[in-house]
């Protein structure tokens, strides 16, 4: 069954750490990739319920939301500094950078398809694209821990990591 409690209820770091920040956004996207790992079998089993409705309001929350954001924050903060100092990451960035891209061309495929169940015109969903989203999804951010969150933490300055946070909780103040 999906279930979204549970998720928030441990103090989740906050931009003053915006590496553990980076990390615990992690945990919420694998969180929500299970989730839509698991709509086409409860779907087969138990139809569109208000229980998946609710489940995939929170998906599209997390995903047109947070998960863009996250984005924002690797490219615009720790990417710069890194190409600046490391100009050997480029080739490594570019591919982190064009997985950002492409999650958000599958998402706005997928999104048509949970708003579809959200809205109760739609029974099903592809579950081959929601595989291939999650698949590639959990590839990139183990990517990202295993070597982009290291790398940041051995070049930049304590204090470039406490000003990158701060844009960071500034990006999400803006309006819009």
């Amino acid at each position: 069954m999906l279930r979204l409690d549970n998720l928030g209820q441990n103090a989740a770091p906050s931009f003053d750490a915006p590496l553990e920040m980076l990390g615990a956004c992690h945990d919420k996207v694998r969180h929500f990739c299970s989730l839509l790992d698991k709509l086409p079998g409860y779907l087969a089993a138990q139809g569109v319920t208000p229980a998946l409705q609710s489940s995939v309001a929170g998906i599209l929350r997390y995903f047109d939301v947070a998960g863009p954001a996250h984005h924002a924050d690797e490219e615009d903060e720790l990417f710069p500094l890194l190409r600046q100092r490391l100009p050997d990451t480029d080739t490594p960035l570019a591919r982190l950078a064009a997985d950002h891209v492409m999650f958000g061309q599958r998402w706005q495929a997928l999104r048509k398809q949970l708003l579809a169940l959200q809205d109760g015109t739609a029974a099903r969903v592809d579950a081959e694209a929601i595989h291939a989203f999650t698949v590639h999804y959990r590839s990139h951010a183990q990517l990202e821990e295993d070597w982009l969150f290291p790398l940041v933490a051995a070049t930049l300055s304590e204090e470039e990591l406490r000003q990158a946070g701060q844009r960071m909780a500034a990006r999400r103040q803006q309006p819009g």
